[in-house]
């Protein structure tokens, strides 16, 4: 994994005409960006090249009179086998309800103290995703997406998803559901492509019935969301983004979906 450090600038791409991606080109901007996830110690999702799967780290530390920023080792540990020099990573971050985006080049990996790390180059452009991290995917499928609440008495509420996003959902249930504003639920199973959250607190921020329909619409941010649940629901969200741009645009094949 050793590789001599070779000062490298970040490649940048702009991207094609149409693009819908929010551009944020000042590089002092940039940098204030990345201090303040350093000062976080923000986890960081990795993606290599088209590839679709994720790795997870942190942002330990970053050197902008260099031009590097350093990472701590990926899990799965897969990922630090192919954190070779010269590879071309997309990093995603979340930072004040923003889902930030930006490409960059691996330029030297190594180990300390029993632990991989990784130093990868400043990236000049960076992308805010949607503009919002919690921007709402709807889920399309006609079966319906079961998610289960809980209520502080244990009983139990079935309904089918609607949308969702890192900050919450909503959802249809039976009509006349006893779920009410301000309640606050135990979000117990939600079985949601390649995730499952469980035991999530969810705040209900609003609930209606409507009478044609026969159900009950209700609507809620969830608190007390793992680190973990909440990586693998951006991946889930980015994958319907990415799904969503190309079927909106069909015709144009040099589209670039978010993170490509």
């Amino acid at each position: 994994m050793n590789q001599p450090i070779n000062q490298t600038s970040a490649t940048t791409h702009s991207p094609p005409p149409g693009s819908r991606r929010e551009h944020i080109p000042r590089q002092e901007r940039i940098n204030a960006l990345l201090r303040d996830l350093e000062a976080r110690r923000a986890s960081i999702s990795i993606r290599f090249g088209q590839d679709q799967e994720f790795f997870h780290g942190t942002l330990n530390r970053m050197d902008p009179s260099r031009g590097w920023l350093f990472l701590s080792e990926l899990t799965p540990y897969q990922g630090n086998l192919r954190m070779a020099a010269g590879q071309q990573i997309h990093m995603y971050a979340v930072l004040n309800a923003s889902c930030l985006h930006f490409r960059a080049e691996a330029l030297h990996s190594g180990e300390h103290d029993g632990e991989a790390f990784h130093v990868v180059s400043m990236p000049t452009e960076l992308d805010s995703e949607q503009k919002r991290a919690h921007f709402r995917a709807p889920v399309d499928d006609s079966p319906g997406t079961p998610v289960t609440l809980v209520d502080r008495d244990g009983r139990q509420f079935t309904g089918n998803l609607v949308d969702i996003s890192l900050g919450g959902l909503r959802a249809m249930f039976p009509l006349k559901t006893p779920i009410h504003a301000r309640d606050l639920l135990t979000l117990s199973k939600l079985a949601f492509s390649d995730i499952e959250l469980v035991q999530c607190g969810i705040q209900i921020r609003f609930a209606s019935d409507d009478k044609e329909t026969g159900t009950r619409l209700v609507g809620g941010r969830f608190y007390d969301l793992s680190q973990s649940d909440e990586q693998a629901l951006l991946r889930t969200l980015l994958f319907m983004e990415r799904e969503r741009v190309q079927q909106c645009e069909p015709e144009h094949r040099t589209f670039y979906p978010p993170g490509q």
